[in-house]
């Protein structure tokens, strides 16, 4: 082969090897401009559950992003446009990513799904416009987030809050322990007598007709009958006092027993259970407050307490102002007797 033959042929190669490259640098800028670019977008729901500080509850709650326009990009795991996820207590929980791979508007909605509430909570309703803006930089893909409270006004996040209450107790199946009043002796005419139901804190509940946590009521002779019941609304212990108040009858020896009643509550499933237990002076329990007035009527009362001055003793007081009388009169007769001496003198 001759020199120029040569020449061609290294020529040839090298055109076949510039053209060959310039095939696939054509090719790869096709691809590149064929492959659409991708920017993910998650959105973060917030979660604030409120509570009593002694409440063990800690329930879970459901929530939905729906999508406005159909065909719209959607999180993964998503069902006809709608995208299901959930919460437990205070807490947060990530939405997404949505994956968009076109400049446009997309409209969403995020709200929470209350399909069987329990009556201890009260649920957020608030619905939240998402508007999620999507452009094309030209070096790349940039989105903006948009959303809306349920005013339409523009807000900082998607934030619900849900706030645990348990069910009051219930009154009717309070233990009601009566007050049981006995009169012994045998007095003339019934007398009434008077008694208090008193909370150990003011602020404790009470049954209707309680001013400043006490609530008297009043007995005629013998008989009986109770304070009334009253719910509760928060976990605690709850102190109560049973007394009867000494009004100063005459003829009556007041009893002085004091019961105490201890209301346990607690929340069992939302709902305040009361465990009551009443106890005597002795710290003995017991089903009925009970009172005994003893009457005689050698007994007075005396500035509202009582005196136990027997009759015999008011004999006795007499002969003591009748002597008592004799003497002065002894002693006028003696200063009219002198006086007279002394004039005859």
């Amino acid at each position: 082969m001759s020199v120029i033959q040569k020449i061609r042929r290294v020529k040839r190669t090298i055109l076949s090897c510039l053209l060959l490259a310039c095939i696939l640098v054509m090719a790869s800028a096709s691809a590149v401009s064929a492959a659409p670019a991708t920017i993910p977008v998650t959105l973060t729901v917030e979660q604030d559950v409120t509570m009593p500080a002694q409440s063990a509850a800690d329930d879970t709650f459901t929530y939905q992003l729906t999508a406005l326009d159909a065909g719209i990009p959607m999180p993964s795991g998503s069902v006809a446009d709608t995208y299901t996820f959930t919460v437990s207590g205070t807490g947060s929980a990530a939405v997404g990513p949505i994956d968009f791979t076109h400049a446009g508007v997309y409209r969403y909605e995020v709200r929470q799904v209350i399909a069987a509430p329990k009556t201890s909570y009260s649920y957020d309703a608030q619905v939240y416009d998402v508007t999620i803006y999507v452009k094309n930089t030209g070096t790349g893909m940039a989105s903006e987030v948009i959303v809306q409270n349920s005013g339409g006004n523009k807000v900082g996040s998607l934030a619900f809050e849900n706030a645990y209450s348990p069910l009051a107790s219930d009154p009717s199946v309070m233990v009601d322990p009566p007050v049981k009043k006995t009169v012994t002796g045998s007095p003339s005419k019934d007398s009434t007598f008077t008694f208090k139901l008193e909370a150990k804190d003011a602020a404790n509940p009470m049954p209707a007709g309680s001013k400043d946590g006490v609530k008297t009521m009043t007995i005629v002779g013998s008989g009986q009958k109770d304070f009334g019941t009253w719910s509760y609304t928060a976990e605690g212990i709850y102190s109560y006092a049973i007394s009867e108040v000494n009004t100063g009858e005459a003829g009556y020896k007041y009893d002085t027993a004091v019961y105490t009643i201890t209301d346990s509550v607690k929340d069992v499933d939302g709902q305040l259970v009361v465990a009551r237990t009443v106890t005597d002076g002795a710290g003995k329990q017991t089903s009925a407050c009970a009172f005994t007035n003893e009457y005689s009527s050698g007994y007075k009362a005396l500035g509202g307490s009582v005196s136990a001055t027997r009759t015999g003793d008011d004999s006795s007081m007499a002969q003591y102002a009748i002597l008592a009388l004799a003497s002065l009169l002894v002693l006028l007769i003696l200063v009219v007797y002198k006086k007279r001496r002394k004039q005859e003198s």
